[in-house]
């Protein structure tokens, strides 16, 4: 029956687009200028190489949901862990892609595609996510899980509500000496690689509606762009407003081989930690191979990013004011061998490689994990590159703990404290560095969940926002994530460690205290059934780590996996000239915040609140003395 099933699948693919399409031209389907999520949810428009792959891949989806409708799970969770016989591909697929390399081309592409010769599509834009393990789907295909006994999960809002108010009232009040600029900076790296893709029309939008523009209930143009997250008439905040609903959409799967197996999203960007969104999917210079820069240094993929504070604005702009640093000294060189503007890309490329590697990891991970990591590894052309399913929705949103409700904002000396939403909004009216000054002099908190994300995110009045760690719970079912546990176990495995059973809640003291284990076994049946998102809230750290134990291994394996698999990683990069790998030793944000601030002072540690700083004329003056390296590059 797989044709019948294929054919009915693919006249529903192409309905749902064409409908899809149609909704995307009505402004009663979209979000309105004057709601205050308006761009929060944007969606990118299919370009015309896209098309095929986005309408296989619903094909196929459909075809998978066919089936689990018809076989039992056991039968489908064979077929698509690989174990049968029967052709695995459906018919709509003929063929496979082919993408010509140049061996010899010394520069890495715009969309990640040739950086492994003999798997070209390895790393792209546009590309799978990587499932570890197969998903925890309660239909093996598509519907989220659900608990041991088959009752749902704990409702979404209720949970990360009380979770906020239980963290505020019993979590560890501990100090730290870790800044947001730090946090932003990781989020530009989780930027880089890892693009969100929204469900997508041909036409983009500023995001589609699923709830009325006032939030009282679901719209009556709900589409499957969209699937609105409820609110209890009992919710301790939005309650008093009559809020019911909030938006939410989807990630868009990949599946653009028709393949019979688990799909996980799609990634908007190349995997490689290259700066893709910064430079774009194609060359943005001008004739002189210089980036066009806008507020802040942003490019013009960062400006046409939505949701965006001016934190990463600022952060991305530091790169993209080097890299036509670099192409302005390179011009004056007498001779000037290949492109300017690739070569000063490469060395941007390569300080931020560096400082993600040799001086974010290692406060991140402390020395012992740092060591054990075995990132001095060499390039491996057999193992892919992609970011992890459960990464991108699990414990790499770890982060969003450490996020305070106001950040600090240092104009002309003197020191504003403003909401974080503010910095969502309006971008041109902040000034540059005195919002990266801010970032440097803002601590993290630890062990929270603040209102600023759980109900005032994106916000425009201050009151009325989106919640986001609503959403980020949201993605972690719909993506089909396997409870914590589950994830704990595997991990355990690769690290070689015993793993334990989970069997009563009071097992789970040794991840967490006590306290929180109880609030746990009020929410959930069974320690089972507990969401990966919350190891973010794992107690048990390395020597010296700032960051719980299982996210810090989870992140280990996937910047492991994202430098062993890069062919122009900058410290085998056989391309770059001798004045260049000296330069990628020198510069630093040290080096970035006296170049291109106003700072009269920097930091020399600046991801940790009122370190050592020195002036930045100093700086500026050494660095004028090795500009002649950018004639060797």
């Amino acid at each position: 029956m797989f044709s019948a099933y294929e054919k009915e699948a693919f006249i529903k693919a192409v309905a749902e687009l064409l409908s899809n399409d149609e909704r995307a031209q009505n402004s009663n389907y979209r979000i309105g200028e004057s709601e205050f999520d308006f761009g929060f949810f944007q969606t990118k428009a299919i370009l015309a190489g896209e098309d095929l792959d986005v309408r296989r891949t619903l094909t196929t989806d459909k075809f998978l949901k066919t089936l689990a409708k018809k076989l039992g799970k056991c039968e489908l969770r064979n077929l698509l862990d690989g174990k049968c016989h029967a052709n695995r591909t459906l018919s709509c697929c003929k063929g496979e892609q082919q993408i010509i390399c140049n061996p010899y081309d010394p520069y890495r592409s715009y969309d990640g595609s040739c950086n492994n010769l003999d798997h070209p599509n390895w790393g792209k834009r546009g590309s799978a996510l990587k499932h570890p393990f197969a998903p925890c789907y309660s239909d093996v295909v598509s519907k989220p899980a659900r608990s041991k006994s088959g009752a749902p999960l704990p409702q979404n809002r209720k949970l990360i509500v009380e979770l906020a108010e239980f963290l505020k009232q019993s979590g560890p009040k501990e100090s730290s000496s870790l800044n947001m600029f730090m946090v932003f900076f990781m989020e530009t790296v989780n930027s880089d690689m890892i693009g969100r893709a929204n469900k997508r029309a041909h036409c983009p939008t500023k995001g589609f509606r699923g709830c009325r523009a006032d939030g009282q209930d679901r719209s009556a143009f709900v589409s499957t762009l969209s699937n609105p997250l409820r609110v209890s008439p009992n919710d301790p905040y939005y309650g008093m407003f009559g809020v019911r609903c909030l938006n939410f959409s989807p990630q868009e799967k990949a599946n653009d081989r028709c393949e019979l197996k688990h799909v996980p999203e799609r990634n908007m960007e190349s995997s490689y930690l290259d700066l893709s969104s910064m430079y774009g999917e194609v060359p943005h210079y001008d004739a002189n191979g210089k980036l066009p820069l806008f507020h802040c240094g942003a490019t013009e993929p960062i400006t046409n990013s939505e949701p965006i504070a001016v934190h990463f604005i600022a952060v991305s702009g530091l790169f993209s004011k080097l890299h036509n640093y670099c192409v302005d000294r390179v011009g004056c060189c007498p001779q000037s061998k290949g492109s300017v503007a690739e070569r000063c890309r490469a060395l941007t490329i390569g300080v931020y490689q560096k400082i993600v590697y040799e001086q974010l990891l290692p406060l991140l991970f402390g020395e012992e994990l740092y060591n054990l990591a075995g990132f001095n590894c060499e390039y491996n052309p057999y193992e892919e590159c992609a970011v992890s399913q459960v990464y991108k929705n699990g414990p790499g949103r770890f982060p969003h703990v450490w996020i305070p409700d106001q950040l600090a904002y240092k104009y002309q000396g003197k020191t504003q404290w403003r909401p974080l939403n503010e910095y969502f909004h309006n971008h041109e009216s902040f000034d540059c560095t005195s919002t990266l000054a801010g970032a440097l002099e803002t601590p993290i908190e630890t062990g929270r969940l603040v209102d600023a994300i759980v109900h005032k995110f994106y916000t425009t009045d201050g009151q009325r926002g989106t919640c986001m760690p609503c959403i980020d719970l949201a993605r972690n079912r719909d993506s089909g994530l396997c409870p914590l546990v589950t994830y704990k176990h595997f991990i355990e495995q690769i690290a070689g460690e015993e793993s334990k059973c989970y069997n009563t809640f009071e097992d789970l003291k040794d991840m967490f205290s006590p306290e929180l284990v109880n609030f746990m076994a009020q929410h959930y049946e069974h320690p089972g059934d507990i969401d990966v998102l919350f190891s973010g809230l794992d107690r048990r750290a390395y020597p010296g780590a700032n960051m719980p134990k299982l996210v810090s291994q989870s992140a280990c394996l996937e910047f492991k996996r994202l430098k062993c698999t890069d062919r122009f990683f900058y410290t085998w990069n056989p391309n770059l000239g001798e004045g260049a790998k000296h330069l990628i030793e020198i510069l630093d944000f040290t080096a970035l915040y006296a170049l291109f601030t106003e700072m009269d002072e920097v930091p020399l540690e600046p991801f940790l609140v009122d370190g050592p700083k020195v002036p930045a004329s100093e700086v500026r003056k050494y660095l004028e003395s090795v500009d002649y390296l950018y004639c060797q590059i």
